[in-house]
């Protein structure tokens, strides 16, 4: 492949049909040609190519017994492949062409019918390609994840204060790892953490609330809440890093983090006793994107519905998405994001919950300063 074009390795003994394809194709892909299924094997030791067209009907070995070939050798098995076929074969190779995954392209060519072919092939590879990659990345967290589940059960047993501060680190790089993945929400993880602190502590001063606190640890809750975003780990880097607005297929896409971070959080307690840290984890990874009329995701809870961490997450995370840049916007100043929130009060957030918050803007508005430093811009 020549910077950003794909190669295309035609395989045909007809050389007119071959040079038709060449011509057809040139303008888009780089090309490379071979007379015969041995030629293409011989080629294929120096070429890599992103897509082999190959003609069913070739003398000494066929396509098809090329493609058995190919499929043996781990270093082109993963190669994409069309199958090339007259017209008047379609019916002869019927059976053999409808017992294969492999597509097809029929001769003689017309131009946008193989070119349309050829994009849609490469296309579906690439998404083959991103899908097994993902999947893997998936399989590498889910292993060490159960592993480090495991090693924290044995530890919870000998020594609780230790397996304690061992498990608070361990959601840190947990959400950390989220955070790395998405590049454009540096820091966001640690702020919103230190914004729930704020918010809890300033209910217990006030009283308020105290009666859905009751049996809380307010310092495994804001530790919990590291894990809001856990189940951004299953969404795509394409969408994650897209530097623009979303369409809405991927905000689509987007909204299930929520119900992938209960999924991983379920699978943290199958590998550990159920405890208070999972619970608030499971609450904030799940609910922090409804609103308080009803308008949010995924449950589209109304009110006091909405668990308690949920409402207080809203605001912790609406506020830094208003207040940190993107790159196709830049972050909006304190007062703004503030005004904002308050503009919200009573449809995006919980009524009770804006006034605390707007009794402890200023904390907000020192505590960003001090976790962003240089990298918080406004206007």
């Amino acid at each position: 492949m020549s910077g950003n074009r794909s190669l295309i390795m035609l395989v045909d003994d007809n050389i007119a049909s071959l040079m038709d394809a060449r011509n057809i194709l040139t303008n888009r892909y780089d090309i490379c040609t071979a007379i015969s299924a041995a030629g293409m094997l011989e080629m294929l030791k120096t070429q890599h190519p992103d897509l082999i067209l190959i003609d069913v009907n070739m003398p000494k070995i066929d396509g098809f017994r090329a493609v058995e070939i190919l499929s043996k050798y781990p270093s082109v098995a993963h190669i994409p492949i069309l199958f090339i076929v007259d017209n008047y074969d379609l019916a002869k190779y019927h059976d053999k062409l409808s017992g294969t995954s492999i597509g097809y392209v029929c001769k003689p060519f017309f131009g946008p019918v193989l070119i349309k072919r050829v994009e849609t092939q490469l296309f579906m590879a690439a998404q083959q390609q991103a899908i097994e990659h993902q999947q893997q990345e998936f399989r590498n967290f889910n292993a060490n994840l159960q592993k480090m589940m495991k090693d924290m059960s044995v530890l919870i047993e000998a020594e609780s204060q230790r397996v304690w501060e061992l498990q608070a680190a361990i959601i840190s790089v947990m959400a950390e790892m989220v955070e790395c993945r998405d590049d454009v929400t540096g820091g966001h993880i640690e702020r919103t953490r230190r914004g729930i602190g704020i918010l809890l502590h300033t209910l217990q001063e006030k009283d308020i609330y105290t009666d859905q606190m009751l049996d809380w640890n307010i310092e495994m809750v804001v530790q919990a809440s590291q894990l809001h975003d856990v189940g951004k780990i299953y969404i795509s880097d394409a969408i994650l890093q897209k530097p623009g607005k979303l369409t809405d297929e991927e905000f689509n896409t987007m909204k299930q983090h929520t119900d992938y971070g209960n999924t991983i959080i379920d699978r943290i307690e199958a590998y550990t006793r159920p405890n208070e840290l999972t619970r608030h984890a499971k609450i904030f990874a799940g609910f922090h994107h409804e609103k308080w009329n009803g308008s949010g995701y995924p449950l589209g809870l109304v009110g006091q519905e909405i668990p308690l961490q949920g409402r207080l997450m809203a605001i912790a995370d609406v506020y830094d998405a208003l207040i940190s840049p993107r790159p196709y916007k830049k972050g909006f100043l304190h007062e703004k994001a503030v005004s904002i929130i308050k503009e919200g009060k009573g449809t995006h957030f919980d009524p009770i919950l804006v006034d605390v918050f707007m009794s402890v803007v200023e904390k907000f508005n020192d505590l960003y300063k001090t976790v962003q430093g240089d990298n918080l811009r406004g206007y």
